[in-house]
């Protein structure tokens, strides 16, 4: 249950913005940069690191 308070709300949000962020982070660089590292001309993996950085960097100015 949510107070009555919209700065608890906004507390909130960011809280969970900072856990997808997390969750993201190690996606990329337990994930994409390993394939990135062995096949650096892969399209597919830079095409996913390009999308997702501009999701992290998103989720950050999120989370602040």
């Amino acid at each position: 249950m949510f107070s009555g308070d919209p700065a608890d709300w906004i507390e909130y949000d960011k809280r969970q913005f900072r856990q997808i962020l997390g969750r993201l982070t190690r996606v990329i660089t337990g994930t994409l940069d390993p394939h990135l590292a062995r096949y650096p001309d892969g399209e597919w993996a830079q095409f996913a690191t390009a999308q997702l950085t501009g999701v992290r960097g998103t989720l950050a100015q999120l989370s602040q």
